[in-house]
């Protein structure tokens, strides 16, 4: 605790990982190292694929992701198609974004426990 700590992370957090640490006492500088942009944008036959053979599994890691996710969904109609893939959010409050959807199956995992998950499937 007497050195300073580095905190890389995106424009976008959803937890301020840097003032919880600095309320505790650490010397923190946080250094945004990139900003993610959401797609509007699928092409046609990435659509048809995930029509006709969708993923197993889906993967969401910020409510950022899970609400570009939700407006990808609506916007090409694909929620009866995904409608029995596994979700799989890093938090609770990640997949209330996707809640309004009724995924038959939902997981939350911690940072790490993706591939233990995949026994449950």
């Amino acid at each position: 605790n007497n050195g300073k700590l580095i905190y890389f992370s995106s424009d976008f957090i959803t937890t301020h990982l840097d003032k919880t640490l600095i309320k505790s006492g650490y010397n923190v500088d946080r250094i945004i190292n990139y900003s993610a942009t959401s797609i509007e944008y699928i092409s046609e036959n990435i659509v048809e694929k995930m029509k006709n053979s969708p993923p197993d599994i889906i993967y969401v890691y910020s409510e950022k992701s899970a609400a570009n996710l939700k407006y990808l969904i609506k916007k090409y109609s694909l929620f009866d198609k995904l409608i029995n893939c596994n979700l799989m959010c890093i938090s609770e409050k990640t997949s209330r974004v996707l809640n309004g959807l009724k995924w038959k199956k939902i997981f939350i995992f911690n940072s790490g426990e993706e591939e233990f998950l995949l026994y449950k499937i």
